[in-house]
């Protein structure tokens, strides 16, 4: 049985609130992120684990708003790769999806759907029991969105269709941009 979406949020903060905490050198990420925010969200928190890897936490005071955790990493294996329907039947790019539908707990494939952005980046979305996956690869970067809708009484529920077209709108307008190595001379 998968874990509900409390307990990886609830893993993801006590890793960001342990990151936090610890006297290391700050991280000098190797990518920006540039995200329009969706209406009833006031910020995006950024939490970077390593120059590679950051997670946003999208923050709303508003308790119906949906709950959405971003994780975008820039993924060398990949390529430079961008998933599109000009591309999605290869070999290549159906290899990258299988490896992404993977569930190691299970030992088996998630079965996904996929949408397709307003620029043309199809997702792949998984529904979980209490939260939905979104994820997709992005000029090569990793993007694994969880997202789930709340029900009158606070408990997750799988995202729905509105909450599906506002994810493709925010993914369509992101913008990542790769930072530019400085030199200290």
């Amino acid at each position: 049985m998968k874990k509900p979406l409390s307990l990886i949020l609830s893993a993801i903060m006590v890793l960001l609130a342990a990151m936090s905490l610890a006297e290391t050198a700050e991280v000098t990420p190797l990518f920006s992120v540039d995200v329009a925010l969706p209406e009833g969200y006031e910020h995006a928190e950024e939490f970077w684990i390593e120059p590679t890897v950051v997670y946003l936490l999208l923050e709303s005071t508003d308790e119906d708003r949906p709950m959405i955790d971003i994780r975008i990493s820039s993924e060398e294996m990949t390529g430079g790769v961008t998933f599109t329907r000009d591309t999605w039947d290869s070999d290549a790019v159906q290899n990258l999806a299988s490896a992404l539908s993977y569930d190691a707990e299970t030992e088996q494939y998630d079965a996904y759907d996929t949408r397709e952005t307003a620029d043309g980046n199809v997702v792949m979305i998984i529904h979980e029991v209490d939260y939905t996956r979104v994820l997709t690869l992005r000029y090569g970067y990793m993007l694994t969105i969880f997202v789930s809708d709340r029900s009158n009484d606070g408990a997750s529920l799988p995202a729905g269709n509105e909450t599906l077209d506002m994810i493709m709108k925010f993914i369509s307008d992101m913008k990542i941009f790769q930072v530019s190595a400085v030199s200290g001379n």
